[in-house]
């Protein structure tokens, strides 16, 4: 208290002189009609300047929620996208019904822990098992393939990365009609090779690669990257390709997990007739 004394006792003129001129500005404000528009507009505009500081500050707090919901709501755009064509069999044949037809969901996922230097490069994801997440289940985002599921507990889920040596992805070149496969040789993060395709194909760099469908992890026709190098060896029977991706691993944040309704009953008969 004495502090407080002390501070008005040696500045009570200059807080005086800033009182008297905050009542004379007030005074000014009201009586004449110019100046009160005047103090209206100013303070119209600096409350919207403040307001508009507190609602940018509230959004930027409010970036996950909103990256939650722009996520879930590509993975209902893309299970509309990956169906289409299964849709329109259905009602061409009328064998299905509306629930039968959707071969593919889609489940959103945020990266929590993911890796791109590594000869074999895992990400975490931050929902599993009781998310609907299971081992073998494709991953991929707005620009491609992320991986393959290989690890699940109820509540994350590990992912092999393309970027990891023993993942392979089943490829295609677009409107070409030739297919092989791509994986990483541990190199460049960037690319990927594509294997076992016929040196008798018509290849040009710049070619777009896409999944071809063959899997049951993926639906066709997902972008993978294009050609950025080619080459065939003396006395090799398929092409050296080199695929620039078209997905920059190390910036990933939200992933779509696969769930091909199909993929079980197919893998059986697939199966059953290996032996034969």
């Amino acid at each position: 208290m004495r502090n407080l004394i002390l501070l008005f006792v040696k500045y009570g003129n200059i807080f005086l002189f800033i009182f008297l001129e905050l009542v004379c500005l007030s005074l000014v404000a009201r009586y004449n009609t110019a100046q009160n528009e005047i103090f209206v507009n100013s303070a119209n505009i600096f409350s919207g300047k403040l307001y508009g500081g507190v609602n940018n500050l509230k959004q930027y707090f409010q970036l996950s929620a909103v990256s939650d919901s722009l996520a879930s709501e590509n993975a209902r755009l893309r299970k509309i996208l990956y169906n289409t064509d299964v849709r329109e069999v259905a009602q061409r044949e009328s064998m299905l019904n509306q629930d039968s037809i959707l071969q593919y969901s889609y489940i959103t996922a945020k990266v929590i822990n993911n890796s791109i230097n590594l000869n074999n490069n895992k990400i975490t994801l931050n929902k599993g098992s009781s998310s609907g997440i299971q081992s073998k289940m494709g991953v991929v985002n707005a620009n491609g393939v992320v991986g393959i599921v290989k690890e699940v507990n109820d509540n994350f889920a590990v992912v092999l990365s393309v970027l990891h040596r023993s993942v392979r992805i089943s490829a295609g070149i677009k409107n070409k009609g030739y297919f092989g496969s791509m994986q990483w040789r541990g190199n460049d993060p960037t690319k990927l090779d594509l294997l076992d395709v016929s040196r008798h194909a018509d290849i040009s760099k710049g070619d777009t690669i896409v999944t071809s469908g063959y899997s049951t992890k993926f639906p066709s026709d997902i972008t993978l990257g294009v050609i950025d190098t080619f080459w065939l060896e003396q006395g090799d029977d398929s092409y050296s390709i080199q695929v620039k991706l078209n997905n920059d691993i190390s910036s990933l944040q939200y992933v779509y997990v696969i769930d091909n309704i199909l993929a079980e009953t197919q893998t059986e008969i697939e199966e059953a007739t290996e032996n034969e």
